[in-house]
């Protein structure tokens, strides 16, 4: 049953029905531990909840969003994750379009879903992706899955002060909200927006400091 919720991705899963939550709207902190917190919430016209995640990472600013746009690995930190088709992608402009395939366990059927992204960095060196449902004639909808069709996300990349033992740090956040369409309990879909995004910030802690990320670059991303 770990696998009922595949959100996000991207980016992030993949976050992600508004984009960035609203501070207005009560939040219950539904897991505290491994350094990782996570808030669920209720938004008008959803049918689940909504989520907010963050952790703190041992990573410079850049190698934090490395790993987070090389979805060709996404599935090796981000829990249920299937393949990512890169449908287009301009890292000039910071935006990208891309399918991704999630994996739910026998006998329901696999989910996909078709995200148009945007990475940006503000003048105070945070960096955010924001991703957005989309729909895209190079990726039609196949027999196999169920096509995800609402779904919003945000991730957040927040420069912090260097550790005591002098490491960079980055506060990581992602947020959002997706409904994985077909006849699945509620109650389960909402228990699983608490897990997913809790045991892929808990992944990404480790995962951040292989060299491939901590040695990267990142077009239209510099540390602070």
């Amino acid at each position: 049953m770990k696998k009922m919720l595949k959100v996000v991705l991207l980016l992030s899963t993949l976050t992600l029905v508004s984009s960035v939550y609203a501070e207005a709207t009560p939040q219950k902190l539904a897991i505290d531990r491994d350094g990782v917190k996570v808030w669920t919430y209720k938004e008008d016209g959803n049918p689940t909840m909504n989520f907010r995640a963050t952790t703190v990472l041992d990573s410079t600013l850049v190698g934090a969003v490395a790993v987070v746009m090389d979805t060709d690995h996404s599935a090796e930190w981000a829990p249920y994750t299937g393949k990512a088709l890169i449908l287009d992608r301009n890292d000039q402009a910071g935006t990208f379009i891309l399918r991704m395939d999630l994996d739910f366990p026998f006998p329901l059927k696999d989910r996909d879903v078709v995200i148009s992204g945007r990475l940006s960095q503000a003048p105070d060196g945070v960096v955010t992706i924001k991703n957005d449902v989309t729909t895209d004639g190079r990726a039609p909808v196949r027999d196999k899955f169920i096509r995800i069709d609402h779904y919003q996300g945000l991730w957040q990349f927040k420069p912090l002060p260097k550790s005591a033992s002098g490491k960079p740090q980055v506060e990581v956040t992602v947020s959002g909200y997706a409904d994985p369409n077909g006849m699945l309990p509620k109650s389960i879909v909402n228990l699983f927006v608490q897990e997913q995004p809790f045991e892929m910030l808990r992944n990404m802690k480790n995962y951040v400091k292989a060299a491939k990320y901590q040695q990267a670059t990142v077009v239209g991303v510099k540390e602070f």
